[in-house]
């Protein structure tokens, strides 16, 4: 297998499209794949940056996805023209949860360009819209599922390095308000794709976290010692 950006890229007709839809978690686990280490902050960030992208580059081939469908669908309709088609490419991610507006628009143009029957073409464009946005689901809901998995598993570091009295302040500062980051994203993985983690972390206040109190001796311990 390729690199995600090529398990992307190489969507250029609808085989190819109806191949992805039918795996669309192929492209969080190839991307899972190319993820470096992410033991420091810098390192934390660079995936951070590179999850986000992720999130970006799915869009992008959506539009593509969106013209795909739709000059398969409309090869035989002319009422609705090449820039409209793409306007409607462009913008398909708008439409998510209001198909109805879409349709209505299609609709419109669709009777306006002279076709037999602007129900019809109206209900070609809502599908592939439907296909396409579904796909887009399947796609960014196996990289939000991976940056959970990811921002969990790198809290217990995070939180351990905030604790350790052996680093200087400004660092324990930074990693603690990482740890509180992670915890975040964690619940709410789109947030990475809201802001880079620099900027999210220099948001958090500033904290020391400190070390659990260690546990006074029993007698079992005392026992033990002697």
């Amino acid at each position: 297998m390729g690199s995600a950006q090529h398990i992307l890229d190489q969507v250029q007709s609808v085989q190819r499209l109806d191949a992805l839809a039918s795996d669309p978690g192929s492209y969080a686990e190839q991307l899972a794949a190319e993820l470096g280490p992410a033991a420091t902050l810098p390192e934390l960030e660079a995936r951070d940056a590179q999850l986000a992208a992720a999130l970006g580059k799915i869009d992008a081939m959506i539009a593509r996805a969106m013209r795909i469908r739709l000059e398969h669908s409309l090869s035989s309709e002319t009422s609705i023209g090449p820039p409209t088609r793409m306007v409607f490419a462009q913008t398909v991610v708008s439409y998510d949860g209001k198909l109805d507006v879409l349709a209505s628009r299609a609709r419109d143009i669709a009777a306006r360009g002279g076709a037999r029957d602007a129900d019809e073409v109206a209900e070609l464009v809502t599908e592939a819209a439907r296909r396409v946005l579904a796909l887009r689901d399947g796609l960014r809901g196996a990289v939000l599922d991976l940056i959970v998995r990811l921002a969990t598993a790198a809290v217990p570091d995070a939180d351990r390095t905030a604790r350790d009295r052996k680093l200087d302040d400004a660092t324990r500062k930074r990693w603690s308000a990482a740890r509180r980051d992670l915890e975040a994203i964690s619940r709410n993985p789109e947030a990475v794709a809201a802001a880079p983690m620099t900027t999210r972390l220099a948001a958090w206040p500033e904290q020391i976290d400190e070390p659990d109190p260690e546990k006074e001796p029993d007698l079992a311990d005392l026992l033990e010692l002697e």
